[in-house]
């Protein structure tokens, strides 16, 4: 231990003796009786003082242990309230993540809660949508559709904005009595949701009474919003906010088990009573907690709460507790005790005044000493961030604080004592104390745990020793827990290496993997393959099941990968659905064609994912050091050129990279970017098609064609260019501007002559499954007064087979908008009556190999009459495309096909054509179908 602290009294030098004319005039005072009687009477003046002082400082202990309770109560309420808007935003998140959510799944998230336990108070959770008058009824057939057969909106009358409660859970006969309620039907609800959907805040009404509690008598409630947007979850401006709102998430909360819970209902010392207005303004209180009768608050606080936007005031008043407090008996017994001192101070302070004052100067010093003395231990043993040890000089802990304790993961008690050489847990941890005894300090790291039979972790240790005149007095011991630091930088380390959703070598690894493979291969005179791997068709999975089904499915892949390769060679992924192998030691080419023939091998094999079976074929590029670069950049730019080349030849196959594929990738390349120049500069143009009636030869459509007319090359044609814009992307905004160019034309042809036949525009799957369809088309027909019918939209048998369902609701809601449906290079692909059925489709095109082949031969006419006798049975119109002799014609119009478009009559010719076209021929208007509102 350290040395004791020297005393400040027995240091002090001797006190002088009194003055001489003062002790003489003491000598001459001949006061017995006055002098006890003063000090008598000044006893009990203070003796009263001190009492009132007492009495004051009780009731200022009193208000703040007061003050502390109601603050501690306060805070609970407020973070129970914060907690009720997190779950609020929660459930908005969940409205706005899964857009389409079904009700069972909302009561199951609800469930899930366990409101009465967790959540006391809130009586349900419901999500109330937002829809307009005129969309109320698709709303009432939707809810009716989706398992609510008695679903309907109340009350009838309302505004043109309505917004729906159209879930609520748990699901109970109380909660079901407000499904299908109009919140905007009332001011108080109305309100409150416009500052929720303009805010994006919670927001709460003002003291209410539930639709549900209505029949049962008042309740004091309240509703707390959270608004739900479409697209951003918090549009930036308000404007953005009423554009996006799709509805509200409501809690409806009870304010009396709200608060219940927050005091103990069997101590009524403390009483709560909430306002949702200024108190002075309020007839009485929104809540008032149980309080004994006919007792008068000693003390009351008053606080204020925001709630959802809205401002409570929270009253909390302190009542007696009925047990006997230090301010009922403290301040008598002071006095009393007072009085009792001065009498005996009176009586001896004829004999010991001096001695008296002396006593209390010492007595306040050693108190002053001793306060000093634990002030100094509190703060270096109980607010030190380090864990600190005393130990002495024979190897004892003399004393640790909790922070030491803690770090060792043993209780404080049991270490004072004990020999610290004895205990460390680790060797080097013993051999530094020891040189910290010989006067050495040191520092050390350690994995070990502190003390045996402790905790282990990471420790940073230092040993000081402590010296006075030379001689070793103890050895500090400083202990530091940096294992959670350590595991933060590992798993830093980890993340800069490693794909975090296959666990694989990421890019940066695969690099560094690749150096060192390749300084192998340069010192052995081996060689490297790198195998570049895409999986086939893989958007389709994503965009079809979900990207976290596609993820598993990497992750399935990734073990399959790993599993068919030696311990030396690597896979990793490089983002996407790309990764890449390296394979080390490579004597010939065919090693590593083996390798990618079992990575196909491998992958053949279905996966089931989610209860799912389908089968993910790769398509593999190889590229070899030293034959094709000598470098990691090389290689892998080389393996994806193969790669590509791969999926040209048909995918689920590999390819080893050749010069002329690497010439080919180039020029793609430079297509890709000058396709994208062409798109920003206007290069592209539109060409037209007649379709004509195969009896009468009138034009009866046009088919809008694309075209690129490039500066230096000039006329480059689609079968060039599309597969590109396919590829990258560009398709969708190529495709924006074609139907945003047909549209144009078209309102320029119907200003010039009237024109009354429609106008063909072909979409892409991409544009399809891009889900802005609908709505890009009714931009288009809007910018250019079109009313729907002058527009038809040809999409491919194929695109629609990938998901029947969304097909059928794009292609509803292009109905509603009055386009015309056409189902393209029909009888090519999965030809099914029963998604024709299903489908709103106007016209089928038959493809023109099957009209090829009419006229060579190559087969009879049974799929087109089966095609034309479809057609007519489903009461759709059907035309036939790349008719080009008069043999083909005559054979079309023996299967009563209505009409054709080819070379026979015209070629796709520009718009100036088509007018010269039109205002020579007869142009018809087709039989106008009845617009189908599915």
């Amino acid at each position: 231990m350290a040395e004791p602290a020297a005393d400040p009294i027995a240091d002090r030098p001797p006190a002088s003796g009194p003055d001489p004319a003062f002790r003489r005039l003491l000598r001459n005072l001949r006061l017995p009786v006055s002098i006890p009687a003063l000090a008598l009477i000044a006893g009990v003046g203070l003796s009263l003082l001190a009492m009132l002082q007492s009495e004051q400082r009780l009731h200022r202990e009193e208000e703040h242990h007061f003050s502390v309770r109601a603050e501690e109560i306060h805070a609970q309420l407020a973070d129970r309230l914060r907690v009720y808007e997190q779950v609020a935003r929660s459930a908005a998140s969940l409205v706005m993540t899964f857009p389409d959510l079904h009700w069972t799944e909302w009561n199951r998230f609800v469930e899930a809660l366990d409101m009465p336990q967790r959540y006391p108070g809130i009586i349900s959770i419901a999500y109330a949508r937002a829809v307009t008058a005129e969309r109320a009824g698709d709303l009432v057939a939707s809810m009716r559709a989706s398992g609510l057969p008695a679903f309907r909106i109340w009350p009838e009358s309302a505004g043109a904005e309505r917004v729906i409660n159209v879930f609520t859970a748990p699901v109970n006969e109380v909660n079901a009595r407000a499904v299908g309620f109009d919140m905007m039907s009332e001011a108080t609800r109305r309100s409150a949701i416009e500052r929720a959907r303009d805010s994006g805040e919670p927001t709460a009404t003002r003291a209410i009474t539930l639709k549900i509690d209505e029949a049962a008598g008042s309740r004091p409630a309240f509703i707390l919003y959270q608004a739900t947007y479409r697209g951003d979850p918090l549009p930036p401006s308000p404007e953005a906010r009423r554009a996006a709102f799709t509805g509200v998430v409501l809690t409806p909360v009870r304010i009396g088990p709200l608060v219940d819970r927050l005091v103990d209902e069997s101590q009524l010392d403390t009483g709560i009573e909430i306002y949702d207005v200024p108190r002075a303004d309020a007839e009485f209180p929104l809540y008032r907690s149980r309080r004994p009768p006919g007792v008068t608050p000693g003390i009351s606080l008053m606080r204020e709460l925001v709630v959802g936007g809205r401002v409570w005031t929270v009253r909390y008043d302190s009542f007696p507790d009925g047990l006997v407090s230090a301010r009922d008996w403290v301040p008598g017994a002071l006095l009393a005790g007072g009085i009792a001192l001065s009498i005996a101070l009176a009586l001896a302070l004829r004999m010991g005044l001096v001695t008296h004052a002396r006593a209390v100067e010492l007595a306040d010093g050693m108190t002053a000493s001793l306060r000093l003395q634990e002030a100094e231990r509190q703060q270096l043993f109980t607010q030190a961030p380090l864990g600190i040890a005393l130990i002495g000089t024979d190897g004892l802990v003399m004393d640790c604080n909790p922070a030491f304790a803690a770090a060792a993961g043993l209780p404080q008690p049991g270490l004072i004592g004990t020999d610290a050489r004895l205990r460390f847990g680790d060797q080097a941890s013993v051999f530094a104390l020891e040189a910290a005894l010989q006067g050495e300090s040191g520092k050390l790291d350690s994995d070990q745990p502190l003390l045996l039979g402790g905790r282990r972790s990471h420790f940073s240790l230092h040993f000081q020793p402590v010296t006075a005149d030379g001689a070793l007095k103890f050895v500090l011991a400083f202990a530091e827990d940096i294992g959670e630091k350590r595991r933060a930088e590992q798993h830093i380390q980890y993340l800069a290496h490693f794909d975090a959703l296959t666990g694989l070598p990421n890019r940066v690894l695969l690099y560094d993997r690749i150096a060192q493979a390749l300084r192998e291969a340069r010192r052995d005179g081996t060689k490297v393959a790198v195998l570049f791997i895409d999986l086939d068709r893989f958007k389709v999975i994503n965009d079809s099941l979900g990207h976290s089904f596609g993820d598993e499915v990497l992750r399935s892949v990734a073990r399959r990968l790993q599993a068919g390769l030696r311990d030396s060679d690597t896979v990793g992924r490089l983002g996407g659905d790309e990764f890449l192998i390296v394979l080390r030691r490579v004597a010939e080419p065919k090693d590593a064609a083996g390798v990618a023939e079992k990575m196909v091998a491998h992958l053949a094999s279905p996966f089931v994912v989610g209860g799912q079976n389908f089968v993910v074929t790769p398509s593999i590029g190889i590229s070899l050091y030293p034959d094709d670069a000598e470098d990691a950049e090389g290689l892998i730019r080389c393996a994806d050129i193969a790669m590509y080349n791969a999926k040209e030849q048909g995918r689920n196959g590999f390819r080893f990279v050749t010069r002329e594929m690497g010439a080919k990738s180039r020029e793609r390349m430079d297509l890709e970017g000058n396709l994208r120049r062409a798109i920003r500069e206007d290069q592209l143009f539109l060409v037209y098609q007649p379709q004509v009636d195969t009896l009468t030869g009138r034009v009866v459509g046009l088919e809008a064609l694309v075209r690129w007319r490039h500066p230096d090359e000039g006329l480059i044609m689609p079968g060039r260019f599309l597969p590109v814009a396919e590829e990258t992307g560009l398709v969708l905004a190529m495709g924006d501007w074609v139907l945003s160019e047909a549209c144009a034309q078209i309102r320029r042809w119907r200003t010039r002559f009237g024109l009354s036949i429609p106008v063909a525009v072909n979409v892409s799957g991409a544009q399809f499954r891009d889900g802005q369809l609908p709505a890009k088309v009714a931009r288009a027909l809007d910018a250019n007064g079109l009313s729907g019918p002058e527009l038809e939209i040809e999409v491919t048998e194929s695109t629609l087979i990938d998901d029947i369902e969304a097909a059928a609701a794009t292609l509803a809601a292009l109905k509603r908008r009055g386009v015309l449906i056409a189902l393209d290079d029909f009888g090519t692909g999965y030809s099914s009556l029963s998604y024709l059925h299903r489908l709103p489709i106007d016209k089928l095109k038959i493809d023109r190999s099957f009209i090829h082949d009419l006229s060579t031969g190559a087969s009879d006419a049974s799929v087109p009459r089966a095609i034309v006798g479809l057609g007519r049975s489903l009461g759709l119109s059907v035309i036939a495309e790349g008719v080009e002799t008069q043999e083909q014609l005559q054979l079309l119009r023996d299967l009563a096909c209505e009409s054709y478009q080819g070379f026979l009559f015209s070629r796709p010719v520009p718009a100036e054509e088509v007018e010269r076209l039109l205002e020579t021929a007869a142009a018809v208007q087709p039989p106008v179908r009845p617009v189908s509102a599915g």
